[in-house]
């Protein structure tokens, strides 16, 4: 074999490895954002409030962002109304995140709307650069209620324009109904773990999604259609970034495939080479 020849097969063995090895630490680094305009979790499971059929959604979402990882999914700002429980997944607790120690022992990190409802914390406040290091190393949060504050621009990414895109307790689009039961779960919802909530826990969702801004910013997994009330078509209850451990993660983005494709194809280009 010629040194020329040598040098172009050593060429495409590198290309194939770096294109290939780019596309692992992608999907590594992919940390997920789930909007949620629901306090159904914080609300409506515990204290005074309990609800059969927010304790089955409360479980779904456990089981969607915890999965069968042994570590325990962090829930941050519980306690108001007696403390969230969980009937799937291992949890931990916190009134703030001063005690948490290092994230990266939580398979998932939840946060409560305060007071319980119905507008998303700011105990994230003072911990945005664990959260993103978090998020780095492919890490899920969730956001109850989340309004499209400035507070979460670091993560989210609005760039202070996401309330604008929000209608309903807090949003900029208008307060909707405030409270609607007219959510429904889609397909992608059903993937992901979830079935359509029992119409007698009567106030399910406060906030939907615009789903055509959001999407700019890579929120394109939509498990809820929004109620009515909540923007209906073209709005989303629960909007994620990306596919729950419940979903089928593993399945590539088509940006992935063509990235893997141009990586086998390096090999591929080797191998006849070398033959």
């Amino acid at each position: 074999m010629s040194k020329m020849t040598c040098s172009k097969t050593f060429s495409a063995l590198v290309l194939g490895f770096i294109l290939t090895v780019g596309l692992l630490a992608g999907q590594a680094g992919a940390g997920t954002i789930i909007l949620e305009g629901s306090d159904a979790i914080g609300y409506h499971t515990t204290g005074s409030f309990p609800n059969s059929a927010a304790v089955t959604y409360r479980d779904q979402a456990f089981s969607a962002i915890g999965g069968s990882d042994p570590r325990p999914i962090a829930v941050i700002g519980a306690g108001t109304f007696g403390g969230v429980t969980s009937g799937s997944h291992s949890i931990t607790t916190f009134a703030d995140m001063t005690t948490m120690g290092p994230l990266s022992g939580y398979s998932a990190l939840y946060f409560l709307a305060a007071g319980g409802c119905c507008i998303e914390d700011t105990k994230q406040v003072g911990h945005e650069a664990d959260i993103l290091a978090y998020l780095g190393a492919g890490g899920t949060i969730m956001i109850a209620d989340y309004t499209g504050s400035a507070a979460w621009d670091f993560a989210v990414g609005t760039g202070g324009f996401g309330n604008s895109h929000v209608i309903g307790v807090g949003g900029g689009l208008g307060s909707g109904t405030t409270c609607d039961d007219g959510e429904r779960v889609t397909a992608e919802g059903l993937a992901n773990g979830f079935t359509q909530p029992a119409i007698d826990l009567g106030c399910w969702e406060h906030q939907g999604y615009d789903m055509a801004y959001f999407a700019t910013l890579g929120f394109t997994h939509n498990f809820y259609d929004a109620a009515p009330g909540m923007g209906g078509t073209g709005f989303s209850g629960l909007l994620s970034s990306g596919r729950t451990i419940t979903g089928d993660e593993n399945v590539p983005e088509p940006a992935s495939l063509v990235l893997l494709g141009l990586g086998l194809a390096g090999f591929g280009f080797a191998r006849r080479k070398k033959a």
